[in-house]
């Protein structure tokens, strides 16, 4: 039997014996020790002939489609990236286990399966991932739902531990007291509640109101109210040209889902290559002043053109977010602009944005799953660890007071 890291309900466990660790290899400068790492040249790694394991310890696994033509009803089923998990709504009976196979590291695709799993087919099994699983991914994966974890033979099993130390609240809640329960069921639908009222109190007092979308959570959470009261409130987002494909990809999922259109503004050609040709393509990593440049030139400018004819603008920003928001107001002047611009969000916490996604079933960008929370344009945001400020994947090599792109750093005044 393998290493395996289990959530139970009294906390972690280790079950099996530990795995003959490989002798160590000797360190490598990155990039060879010739320059800046950021250019090193990613080698293409191939996925793995086949699956990662053919067995666990109660048997021999079977695949999605044997499970689905019934070769077996009490076993336990081993996914693949690519297999279809929809297909086994309705269809998952007694199975023991549901494991899921990563094959490199950076593939997301596990981290949907489960997802899926949780939130829309309702598994409430064991639910294992095994494979390229290293000891620090635990955490991101207890975040959607995985509480069994097969360790790779590199791995120790302390190292998961301590990464789980972190993960406070499971993903299938025990029990508590009927009396706080009820208590935060009540804040969270007060909260809605009051959220609702704003929005609908911006779009009776403005005629051309509109939100400034980065298709976040935060910003999600506003579309889906605007949607369901069926608001006059206009939705737009700014694509930099430097996106995430995961976050470009909810666009038409919004659309779809929501029978909205979202307006796409993108920066002017011209100045992005007069900045290229100043800067460099990647110029934003020599400095402050040229990364607030960039952002100038691929979101300020943009959001001028989106708000030109507005009465007021709605930003899904918290004042958890950064220190830099710490005073945010719900209700500012935006004097540069002037037009009203509302932070219905301000006070509310990542833990109720997350509340209200899972309420109402909001599309999520499926990078929250592999550790990133605050997401920018890709080159200048990172995953975080466990426990750091949800600004540290930003523009990571700057000093913290500085983390802003200028969308938000007018002249504002509070009501």
């Amino acid at each position: 039997m393998s290493l395996i890291v289990e959530l139970d309900a009294d906390g972690p466990v280790v079950r099996g014996g530990a795995p003959e660790r490989p002798p160590p290899k000797p360190a490598v400068p990155a990039n060879d020790g010739h320059g800046d790492v950021r250019k090193k040249t990613v080698p293409v790694i191939k996925p793995p002939a086949g699956p990662s394991a053919s067995e666990w310890e109660g048997g021999k696994y079977v695949s999605l489609q044997e499970w689905l033509d019934g070769e077996g009803d009490e076993g336990a089923i081993l996914l693949q990236p690519a297999d279809d998990v929809r297909a086994l709504d309705g269809r998952i009976g007694n199975a023991a286990l549901i494991s899921v196979d990563f094959h490199r590291i950076g593939d997301g695709r596990g981290y949907t399966h489960a997802f899926l799993l949780r939130n829309r087919l309702n598994y409430r099994g064991r639910l294992r991932a095994l494979g390229a699983v290293t000891a620090d991914q635990v955490f991101a994966m207890a975040r959607v739902g995985f509480d069994s974890f097969a360790l790779r033979a590199d791995q120790d099993a302390n190292a998961a531990l301590a990464a789980l130390g972190t993960f406070s609240v499971p993903y299938q809640s025990a029990p508590v007291a009927g009396a706080a329960a009820a208590r935060a069921a009540a804040n969270s639908a007060a909260r809605v509640r009051l959220l609702e009222r704003a929005l609908g109190a911006i779009a009776a007092r403005h005629e051309r109101a509109a939100l400034a979308s980065s298709l976040s959570a935060e910003d999600l959470v506003i579309t889906d109210v605007i949607a369901r009261l069926g608001l006059p409130i206009d939705v737009f987002t700014l694509d930099t040209g430097r996106l995430h494909e995961e976050t470009l990809a909810l666009i038409p999922q919004i659309e779809q889902r929501y029978g909205l259109d979202i307006a796409v503004f993108r920066p002017n050609e011209s100045a992005v290559a007069a900045y290229v040709a100043a800067h460099g393509r990647d110029g934003f990593y020599d400095g402050v002043a040229q990364r607030k440049r960039c952002c100038a030139v691929r979101k300020v400018e943009p959001l001028a053109r989106a708000l030109a004819g507005r009465d007021a603008w709605i930003s899904g920003q918290r004042r958890e977010q950064a220190v830099t928001r710490g005073a945010l107001a719900e209700a500012e002047h935006d004097a540069e602009r002037n037009m009203r611009k509302y932070n219905p969000l301000a006070d509310w916490a990542w833990a109720d944005v997350l509340a209200y996604a899972e309420r109402f079933d909001i599309p999520m960008n499926a990078l929250y799953a592999r550790g990133y929370v605050s997401i920018g344009c890709e080159p200048c945001t990172k995953a975080i660890r466990p426990g750091e400020d949800p600004r540290a994947g930003r523009w990571w090599w700057e000093n913290q007071d500085s983390k802003e792109c200028g969308l938000h750093t007018t002249s504002l005044t509070s009501r």
